[in-house]
């Protein structure tokens, strides 16, 4: 009776939440355009040089993933229940099961699927192919993401996303207290997306490569054919000023998850 009981307030939680995760994702658009991206650092040699990028019209939502729309996703994948708190950014999650999130908010919303999933939990296979030109969610690539975080066409040019003040746009070591906080609670940046710089860290789809901004890929990167980790990026709540920079690159395997790690979503801008 009380496996059953236990059960039963499992799956009431997972109902729950799956009522939160009805509501439309709320995107922004983001014009395609050339922009420079890297930086000149001393101390990063992963962001330099500086190069010109060029990117496509696409879709980036306005708030982190909510840990709402995880758990539902969750339930309905016959996962347990994930850790964090109702209307909180969700976090913890692998690259892997981001991705598989993404295809089940495409088949949800009556979008085509962008990735294409060769899965084999036993011999530890996962292996994606990204159709880009599909309209489904997926996650931002760097260039992407560097680009929306920097206010895409409408950019001035801030260090951080939104502003060169942190304390407006970011919550960091120095702001956030030892506590969690939701997504949208202090300054979007120019293209009104929250929290693009610290709060939580979010994964992109590319796999991390030290050298790869000297390859000068410009339009529409999508980073290394191969790696052994993929790029997050926006830094956390727990970093320090110079690790939440709109530029600053980060990466962790694939398989791997993170307390402080989340993700967002775009779409392609297919016509």
């Amino acid at each position: 009776m009380i496996v059953l009981r236990n059960s039963l307030i499992i799956a009431l939680i997972f109902l729950f939440n799956l009522s939160f995760s009805q509501k439309e994702i709320k995107m922004v658009l983001i014009k395609g355009g050339t922009f420079e991206m890297g930086s000149n650092s001393k101390v990063f040699k992963d962001e330099t040089p500086v190069h010109e990028v060029t990117v496509s019209s696409f879709y980036i939502s306005q708030y982190e993933m909510s840990y709402d729309e995880y758990a539902a996703f969750c339930g309905i994948a016959g996962y347990n229940e994930p850790y964090g708190t109702p209307g909180f950014p969700a976090t913890n999650i692998t690259w892997e099961r981001a991705v598989m999130m993404c295809n089940w908010l495409s088949r949800r919303n009556g979008f085509d699927k962008a990735y294409q999933i060769e899965r084999d939990e036993k011999k530890g296979v996962f292996n994606v192919i990204c159709d880009f030109k599909s309209n489904g969610y997926r996650l931002p690539t760097e260039a992407e993401w560097e680009y929306a975080a920097k206010g895409g066409n409408r950019s001035k040019g801030y260090v951080f996303s939104g502003s060169n003040s942190p304390y407006l746009v970011a919550w960091f070591s120095e702001t956030y207290q030892g506590l969690e906080h939701k997504s949208g609670e202090l300054l979007p940046n120019e293209k009104g997306i929250y929290d693009m710089t610290g709060n939580v860290a979010e994964w992109c789809w590319d796999y991390y490569s030290e050298n790869y901004y000297k390859q000068k890929d410009t339009l529409n990167p999508t980073g290394p054919v191969a790696g052994s980790a993929r790029v997050y990026r926006g830094g956390t709540r727990r970093d320090k000023i110079d690790n939440i920079k709109v530029t600053r690159r980060s990466y962790l395997e694939q398989k791997k998850k993170d307390l402080y790690i989340g993700f967002r979503v775009v779409r392609s801008k297919v016509d």
